[in-house]
Parts: C-alpha cells; sequence; structure tokens
C-alpha cells in the first residue's frame, strides 16, 4: 500500500502532561472523576485503584506529514475519544490496552487546539513499570489512531491524492497540506517513542509555568526559569 492509499488512516502525535486543577478543589474534583471513571468499570472503583494521566492526541496545526486537522473535525474527535483505549505503539494485535479515556476537554492556548482527554490506568503490578516511565519522563509523547474519508488538499481542496500538488511543496508562496476531514472513527490513543511533532512530558511545575504564563512560559522554560514558582501550588494527580 503506498502512501496515498494509506492517508486515510492515521496516526498523529501530542503529549502526556500531568493534571493542573487551579479552579475545583481536590476533593470535589476527585468525586467527578471516580464517577465519570465508573461508568466504564464492572464494579466500582475507589480512588486508591488507578492513576490518572492527561494527554494531547491532536490539534489543529501543520505537522510534520504537511496535514492538519480542521477545528471542526477536532470536535467530532474530542466526542469520539472517551472509552476508547490507550495502547503502546498503537499494537492493536499483540497486546491488550494499558488504559480507558472517560473524558476528553478542547483546550485551546492561542492559536493551537488540541483535544485532551483524560485517561485512567489501574494501579496493577503489571502497570507497575508503565506508570513509573510516564511519571518518570521517559514515556513522553502520545498518538492518535484514526480514520477519516476526505484529505483536502490546500492549495485546490481537491483529494490530494487525486491532484497534482504534492504535501511539502510551495506553488506561488503557499505551503501544500492537506486538511483531514471527515472523521470516521476514532481507534486508540498510545504512548510511543518518538511522535512527528517532538512534544515531550510535562511536569507539575512545567504545567504550572504554561497555564500562569501561556506562550511567554515556553521562552521562561527554554530558558531554564523556575525561580518563583511554588511548586507545593502546582497539582499533580498522582
Amino acid at each position: 500500500m503506498g502512501m496515498l492509499e494509506k492517508l486515510c488512516f492515521g496516526e498523529r502525535w501530542g503529549e502526556v502532561v500531568n493534571n493542573h486543577s487551579a479552579f475545583a478543589p481536590a476533593g470535589q474534583e476527585t468525586e467527578t472523576e471516580l464517577a465519570e471513571i465508573n461508568r466504564y468499570t464492572l464494579r466500582p472503583l475507589t480512588a486508591d485503584e488507578y492513576v490518572v494521566f492527561t494527554l494531547d492526541l491532536c490539534h489543529n496545526q501543520i505537522d510534520r506529514h504537511f496535514s492538519c486537522f480542521p477545528e471542526d473535525e477536532l470536535e467530532v474527535i474530542h466526542k469520539k475519544v472517551p472509552g476508547r483505549p490507550l495502547m503502546e505503539r498503537h499494537d492493536l494485535h499483540g497486546s491488550l490496552p494499558r488504559g480507558t479515556f472517560f473524558c476528553s476537554t478542547l483546550h485551546r492556548q492561542g492559536d493551537i487546539l488540541s483535544v485532551r482527554p483524560k485517561v485512567y490506568v489501574l494501579r496493577l503490578d503489571e502497570n507497575r513499570n508503565f506508570i513509573a516511565n510516564i511519571e518518570g519522563g521517559i514515556y513522553r509523547e502520545t498518538s492518535i489512531g484514526f480514520s477519516f474519508s476526505f484529505p483536502e488538499c490546500s492549495i485546490c481542496s481537491r483529494d490530494i491524492r487525486r491532484c497534482v500538488h504534492v504535501p511539502g511543496e510551495k506553488y506561488e508562496g503557499s505551503l501544500c497540506y492537506y486538511r483531514m476531514r471527515g472523521v470516521q472513527d476514532v481507534l486508540e490513543g498510545s504512548v510511543v517513542a518518538c511522535g512527528s511533532q517532538g512534544t515531550s512530558f510535562v511536569s507539575d511545575v512545567r504545567a504550572h509555568i504554561l497555564d500562569q504564563f501561556g506562550e511567554k512560559g515556553w521562552l521562561m522554560l527554554r530558558r531554564g526559569y523556575s525561580g518563583g514558582i511554588d511548586k507545593n501550588k502546582a497539582w499533580c494527580k498522582e
């Protein structure tokens, strides 16, 4: 199967981020979270039986494949993610899920709109290393497996499998890329070794800097800034 034939089944990458609650008391959030999680269980879980991670799965920016999601397609993905499994390396044949997505939000930061779901992973012996590698920053990047029906050329708005334009090339100064339209299904989210966007795990302090300072926070992080940040105020779900 060539590249053009593979276009309508894709994998796109995001990041794992820690939860940071600035609005709801921990007890109230835990109670709401537990109710959402127990919609997917056969018996009620207690809060000490699982750990929760928040993942940025995909967004509206042009990626290294020269493709992007229109914002209305992110709305579709956002609605389809809850109930889908968290996998390792998109392995749908040789392994079983590590966790289940139980809710999702659309997160906007400047021009970037991303699908940001939460996933719960049971605190079982077989998940101990998996959880530790995420919390320790080893498993940092995420990806989404999905299908869609129409790769729309940014130059001529035709099916890019049928037109003459090539993703990544420029035509009269305009970059050619394709918009992934007609999302049909979300199959899973995965933890992967290396995503196409090079995004990384965000620790609790980093999450606090980004939440507090927005895009300016990225400059602060690049310069190694951490002064003035009270780590005790950077809430992290463990």
